[in-house]
């Protein structure tokens, strides 16, 4: 099970979490730009608060979603002088509102810009939640209603990520025609929900190496099983006497972070199928923050603790796991329960699996009726050397959106070496034919 450093003074709840949420500033004023003449164009502190999608998510006290953001010279003007498009890149499993900057994206638009080859825009980075590497940008309580933060109804009453966008970085432009949308891994996904889900929102995507046809994942299923079986060995469950205990799927299954094949499932779990699940919360809590990990150190008052039940319960099956972060103290984090879609022999379990291809995006697509795909322009990286079959589900989706009818561009590429890839090597050259892409795609 998870394991946490736990301490108690007095009323205080000191909670040590090395991943989670992110309390750097408030998402109320805008960010303060210091000096215009001398800055990089990069601010690395954007995070607003959605208090409704984002309420109950777990491990975000603050409700806060965090991203990074890159201006170009031309967009530094107060009033702005100027409107650009705007970009909204998400990161994959595991990765945080860095993960695109890392990769060297602030370098690859300046050369791209001063060349002519893409034209100035605004990229806003979000990052993956980090608990258990992301939750699919998907829709539930305890893993965050994204459908809503995707939207764009201006005048609703109601903050979306658009908004708060041309409210604080007023140089971005306000028409579906310049602004695009893109991602990688559990991003790509993501992505893609996002437009069929707000049709008319964005005009362009970008994608690569993502689990885009469900249907590809159940050939990781004995894989997950693998990694807990490895992990089991050698961190058995004991009995009174001390004698290891077999495994057992419901009790044992773990999320240590060494299996990421398994915490992707979980993550998916809690935007899926998750269960009836406690979760106490105060949003009052304390928070410090390491800007460079997202790792968070929080205070919490004991007395103060809210507790609020899911109301979203499924009838108790074979795959349900109760109880995955264990702890004697009533916080947060306790009772974290969900139903994965396999069960201990790897086979699919269907009540749970069901509720995972609802939000397949060919059955998203098909639930939403009409063409919500019709006027954008779509780019796929494709890479024979995916990682955990992704290239598979790449094709898979590619070949139904043709199907619809609709325009692909299709970038094939391979690792360098023609091995399967291991990390994010091919990120760099990647980035450029995206944002040479979406430049295009953006028009003049």
């Amino acid at each position: 099970m998870l394991k946490y450093t736990i301490l108690l003074i007095g009323t205080a709840l000191i909670l040590a979490v090395s991943w989670g949420c992110d309390d750097r500033g408030t998402g109320i004023e805008p960010v303060d730009l210091g000096d215009l003449e001398n800055w990089t164009g990069y601010d690395p502190s954007s995070a607003h608060v959605f208090a409704g999608p984002l309420t109950l998510q777990l491990r975000n006290p603050h409700e806060q979603l965090l991203g990074s953001v890159y201006f170009p010279p031309e967009a530094i003007s107060i009033p702005p002088q100027h409107t650009m498009p705007l970009l909204v890149l998400l990161a994959p499993e595991g990765g945080n509102r860095f993960y695109y900057f890392q990769a060297g994206l602030s370098e690859l638009i300046r050369e791209l810009t001063a060349s002519g080859e893409i034209q100035p825009m605004v990229v806003y980075c979000m990052s993956n939640d980090m608990t258990f590497g992301g939750y699919f940008y998907g829709d539930s309580k305890p893993a965050g209603h994204y459908d809503s933060i995707f939207q764009y109804t201006p005048g609703d009453g109601n903050d979306d990520l658009l908004e708060y966008l041309h409210r604080f970085y007023p140089s971005t432009i306000q028409s579906a025609g310049k602004r695009g949308i893109g991602g990688i891994g559990q991003g790509a996904y993501g992505a893609f929900r996002a437009i069929i889900k707000n049709p008319g929102v964005y005009s362009s995507i970008s994608v690569t190496d993502g689990p885009l046809d469900f249907n590809g994942l159940t050939s990781l299923f004995d894989d997950a099983l693998a990694e807990q079986h490895a992990h089991y060995a050698l961190n058995p469950e004991l009995d009174t006497s001390g004698t290891p205990l077999p495994f057992d799927f419901r009790r044992d299954f773990d999320s240590s972070l060494m299996m990421p094949i398994s915490q992707m499932f979980i993550g998916g779990a809690l935007a899926f199928s998750p269960d009836d699940t406690a979760i106490t919360y105060d949003r009052d809590v304390d928070c410090t923050v390491n800007p460079t990990t997202d790792s968070v150190f929080c205070i919490l008052s004991l007395d103060t603790l809210v507790q609020e039940r899911i109301s979203d319960t499924l009838t108790d099956s074979s795959t349900f796991i109760s109880n995955l972060i264990k702890s004697g103290v009533k916080t947060r984090y306790l009772e974290l329960d969900f139903h994965l879609p396999f069960d201990a022999t790897g086979a699919v379990y269907n009540p749970i699996w069901d509720r995972w291809m609802a939000n397949n995006l060919e059955n998203m697509h098909e639930a939403v009726g009409g063409s919500p795909l019709a006027d954008v322009n779509m780019w796929f990286g494709s890479n024979p050397g995916a990682k955990w079959g992704y290239y598979n589900m790449t094709q898979s989706w590619i070949d139904y959106c043709r199907t619809q009818g609709y325009s692909v561009e299709e970038y094939k590429y391979s690792s360098y070496t023609n091995d399967p890839v291991t990390g994010d090597e091919y990120l760099f050259d990647i980035l450029r034919e995206m944002l040479i892409f979406h430049s295009n795609s953006f028009g003049d």
